[in-house]
């Protein structure tokens, strides 16, 4: 099974049904994918943290969800993180296509690429990142009872070996 419908399958098995997402080509397939599943619903979105409000919503309603989105995104959701979904407990899992990463062809990519896995530890933020096949589904399951049972949020990073990458 390929990295795309590992996630996919994992996403619905965690009764995740709300996905918000940034356009990105690494994700597009899966965010195909998604948009495909009519128990699923994909929001799109024009910047990161909209994704965090519209999740930490619907987690007060009984909806599980997920964003996905590159790690310049991250940057852009550092107060939503801190101030709304980690200290009022708000669950959801990301999945970030992480940019800035040796061989990045956009140097203004980079400074995020160096500050990604250290920015979420600094906040508190589980994660793994996936650079195999066989792991995506251990990993997944794994992030998932992490953020749903700590009520917090967790994170996958998608590593260039899993996905292939871009050319830009």
């Amino acid at each position: 099974m390929s990295w795309v419908e590992s996630l996919y399958h994992g996403l619905k098995s965690h009764g995740i049904r709300l996905v918000c997402q940034v356009p990105d080509i690494v994700l597009a397939d899966l965010i195909s994918r998604l948009e495909q599943d009519p128990e699923v619903r994909v929001v799109q979105l024009t910047r990161e943290e909209e994704g965090m409000g519209i999740l930490s919503g619907a987690y007060m309603g009984g909806t599980r969800g997920a964003l996905l989105m590159q790690s310049s995104g991250l940057g852009n959701s550092i107060n939503a993180l801190t101030s709304l979904c980690i200290p009022q407990q708000l669950p959801f899992l990301m999945v970030i296509n992480p940019r800035g990463e040796l061989g990045e062809r956009n140097p203004f990519q980079l400074p995020m690429g160096k500050v990604l896995r250290p920015m979420l530890e600094l906040m508190g933020i589980q994660h793994a990142t996936l650079s195999r096949e066989e792991e995506v589904g251990p990993l997944l399951d794994r992030a998932c009872r992490t953020a749903f049972r700590a009520n917090l949020p967790a994170a996958l990073i998608l590593s260039e070996e899993l996905t292939g990458g871009t050319e830009l």
